[in-house]
């Protein structure tokens, strides 16, 4: 059924590879917007942002031909609503946050991607979870009984378990110094 020369396409020749169709320097130029818009993704994702709220972008590189090149996919994947393409860093760069890549550097600005008064609720919340999740952690090692009489394994894993609390609430803190700041 499927369309073919000759007599069946099971008998026919295997393709062959064809230099003309190998496009090496194309390759590479959507390699980095590939990894141009993972990145930035990865970022917002980081950021606790939604792929509906759209942002400005400024991609500052030394070859920007390659994004300009790239840009309807990274307006539609990197969810863009405008794209700046220069060869030069903004002077101020306040209130920006940065995707760095390794042929380019990206700036948005934070106030377009973070409701600040949600976001700082929303880590006043999770750091009263982990800080509660610390309380019982730390209740459980506190007690004699349980450190005594149970296997030396499950003692260990409650204090990594502490200790990788201690460092969520630190990070905490420390991303809602930083969102005071803005």
């Amino acid at each position: 059924a499927l369309p073919h020369d000759g007599e069946s396409i099971m008998i026919s020749e295997w393709c062959k590879y064809d230099e003309a169709l190998n496009f090496p320097a194309e390759e590479a130029a959507m390699e980095r917007v590939m990894t141009a818009i993972k990145a930035i993704r990865n970022r917002r994702a980081e950021m606790n942002v939604p792929p509906s709220k759209k942002a400005q972008m400024i991609i500052v590189s030394e070859t920007p031909e390659v994004y300009e090149a790239g840009r309807a996919f990274m307006m539609r994947l990197a969810y863009s609503n405008e794209i700046t393409v220069t060869d030069k860093a903004p002077e101020d760069l306040a209130g920006l946050v940065t995707v760095v890549t390794h042929n380019a550097n990206v700036y948005m600005p934070l106030a377009e991607l973070v409701d600040f008064e949600k976001e700082l609720a929303r880590i006043a919340k999770e750091k009263a979870e982990a800080e509660k999740n610390l309380q019982r952690i730390e209740g459980k090692l506190s007690n004699e009984k349980f450190t005594a009489r149970a296997p030396e394994a499950v003692v260990n894993a409650e204090r990594e378990k502490a200790a990788k609390a201690r460092e969520l609430i630190a990070q905490l803190e420390q991303s809602e110094a930083a969102m005071k700041k803005l």
